[in-house]
């Protein structure tokens, strides 16, 4: 049986510094949330010219000043099969994309596009391409154009180069090597008392930092998430069970430390009935009775949104409560596994409208993850909406390959221009906004900020 076709275009666009445009597929598309070409179906009596300008404009508002056929490729589907054409684009001048449809895109070199989770029909283009090293060339890649066909070759192949050449990152990114003798004997510590921190786990860039300074946050619930997101470098899979006695193997090493301030964070624990609530309440009423001077703050999952698991912690009377809301509405189906927006806004919401008095609700975004401004200024506004009080804004930093690329880095004078509107437009107590931030970084200094900012 003869399958029918479908005639689809693609643009191939690249950056002034050699990056290839990528886009994901539509939320509640088929196949939603992967990456691929940027384009769409081409309507009857439509030329592909015609076709790639219209979608490159509807899908990324881009103007396409030129486009010229370069490939096909035929990949099947079960019911069909999907004929793309790949046109070489060139954009009119000033002309910079933005998602109109709910999607993300990013601009990406060559070896970054290898770790993507690829559409399978552009992830068999491209591996049919690269196969032309070898001399052959499958039925169904045709080549167009030659040349410029051969200068996205070229552009793939210089992967081969570059995987092992990571790129520098900004002088303001770059942490120097500190506190090691203090580093080893927390290292230590925190090793015999068999206790998990989100600062190794997460690949934290201020450990050595905070390390020194001899603080930590205190992962719950072992070392492994029963979510996947894109940006998280803690590892997930199949966790054990809780061990009965981490509240009191926590409380007794905060105390051995001398704590002042400590930051309590958990995997999420969707295996578990109340999401392992009830193990951050107890550690946090283990750590009043055993260190009464030391303030407690927690970083919480959202629980699947059952306010009884907030309640269970609420009611052991941390001194922070905090949710992440990590990136704006239209990243968040893509990068924050099963998460939702709302959802977590709610959580922020039914936190502040039921903690003790005194008790400060925050959270957090990452920056560099394909966002807008306004969608950043929208987040914040809702944010502040929920009744949070204290704000973290910091750059997201690829873990490896396998996680979600960096679209920018936002630079430290962004950082200063999003803490001010954050306080001065939004009316946030304390927004603590830096590259290298991240939700409990100097978390005891901006509680005490944001403390005097409401008294």
């Amino acid at each position: 049986m003869t399958l029918r076709v479908l005639d689809v275009c693609a643009a191939v666009v690249f950056s002034d510094d050699g990056r290839l445009l990528l886009a994901t597929r539509r939320p509640g598309s088929h196949q939603a949330g992967k990456w691929e070409f940027p384009g769409g179906k081409v309507r009857p009596g439509e030329s592909l010219e015609d076709c790639i300008r219209r979608e490159a404009a509807e899908e990324l508002g881009l103007h396409v000043a030129a486009a010229q056929p370069m490939l096909a490729f035929d990949y099947a589907y079960p019911d069909k099969t999907v004929r793309l054409h790949f046109m070489w684009c060139s954009l009119a001048a000033e002309n910079a994309p933005e998602a109109r449809e709910g999607q993300a895109f990013a601009w990406f070199s060559a070896a970054e596009v290898g770790g993507l989770d690829l559409a399978p029909a552009d992830r068999a283009m491209l591996t049919a391409l690269r196969d032309m090293a070898t001399g052959s060339q499958p039925p169904a890649l045709r080549l167009v154009d030659r040349d410029l066909t051969k200068r996205l070759f070229d552009w793939l192949a210089s992967a081969q180069t570059a995987e092992h050449r990571p790129e520098p990152l900004p002088d303001w990114l770059r942490v120097p090597f500190s506190g090691g003798r203090e580093r080893l004997e927390m290292r230590s510590l925190l090793r015999n008392s068999q206790l998990h921190t989100v600062c190794e786990s997460a690949k934290c860039p201020n450990l050595c930092d905070c390390w020194k300074r001899r603080t930590a946050t205190f992962m719950l619930l072992g070392d492994t998430c029963t979510r996947n997101c894109r940006f998280c470098a803690v590892k997930h899979g199949r966790p054990s069970a809780p061990d009965p006695l981490e509240p009191q193997k926590i409380a007794e090493g905060i105390a051995a430390l001398g704590l002042r301030f400590a930051v309590l964070t958990c995997v999420t624990r969707d295996d578990l009935p109340d999401g392992g609530a009830g193990q951050m309440a107890a550690a946090v009423t283990a750590i009043h009775q055993r260190c009464p001077e030391t303030r407690v703050e927690v970083l919480c999952s959202d629980y699947g949104g059952d306010v009884a698991c907030v309640d269970l912690v609420l009611q052991a009377k941390p001194a922070v409560f905090g949710h992440n809301l990590e990136t704006v509405s239209r990243l968040t189906p893509i990068i924050r596994s099963h998460a939702d927006y709302a959802r977590s806004l709610a959580v922020l919401r039914y936190a502040a409208e039921h903690a003790a008095p005194g008790t400060v609700v925050k959270s957090g975004l990452m920056l560099g993850l394909g966002e807008t401004s306004d969608e950043v200024k929208q987040a914040l506004r809702d944010l502040k909406q929920a009744g949070v009080s204290m704000i973290t804004i910091g750059q997201y930093l690829r873990p490896t390959r396998e996680h979600w690329p960096v679209a920018r880095m936002v630079t430290p004078r962004e950082f200063d221009e999003w803490r001010d509107f954050a306080e001065t437009e939004i009316g946030f107590a304390r927004a603590v906004c830096g590259p290298l931030v991240r939700s409990s970084y100097m978390a005891e200094e901006a509680f005490a900020a944001a403390q005097a900012t409401r008294a």
